[in-house]
């Protein structure tokens, strides 16, 4: 008995000196609870996405985990244009606005066109891309091979058309 006493006693003087000193576990970072300026930080950040119902919602679950396998598949063009790029593949590709308020080109599409070319396409009978924010939406433009695209800020690879969308 004095021995199961002693051996109680011994582990509740450790424990009581490991609480008193505070060296018990520490909390691992993932463990820590969000303080109350984290969370809203949080809630500000991400309100626009947290707002979203049905199938928006649904398409930014989509996307989050493929962003995340593959986050070289976003080009931060916000410097060049104040776009963000998803560059699905090689040529193709579709910039989205930080600030769609303030550009009739919210979103735009551009694709390599080397294919469409080779299958008859006449560029000649297309508007060159103009300068940053002077696109009319709806309207198809070309951008010849090693010419500056403005919304790259870099002269593309390839023969290019783009399409822009106005979601003011």
């Amino acid at each position: 008995m004095k021995t199961k006493l002693s051996n109680i006693t011994i582990a509740l003087t450790i424990t009581s000196i490991l609480l008193l000193t505070g060296c018990s576990r520490s909390r691992a970072p993932e463990d820590k609870p969000v303080s109350g300026d984290e969370l809203t930080t949080l809630k500000r950040e991400y309100a626009d996405v947290l707002a979203l119902q049905g199938t928006s919602k649904g398409e930014i679950l989509a996307i989050a985990p493929i962003l995340r396998a593959n986050p070289e598949m976003v080009i931060d063009r916000t410097a060049a244009s104040g776009e963000y790029c998803f560059k699905s593949d090689l040529g193709i590709m579709v910039h989205f606005a930080t600030q769609p308020q303030r550009t009739s080109e919210g979103v735009l599409y551009e694709f390599d066109a080397s294919g469409l070319i080779a299958a008859g396409l006449d560029p000649a009978r297309m508007k060159r891309l103009p300068e940053l924010g002077r696109m009319t939406p709806g309207l198809w433009y070309f951008l010849p091979k090693g010419q500056l695209d403005p919304h790259h800020a870099h002269a593309m690879p390839g023969p290019t058309i783009a399409i822009a969308v106005n979601v003011k």
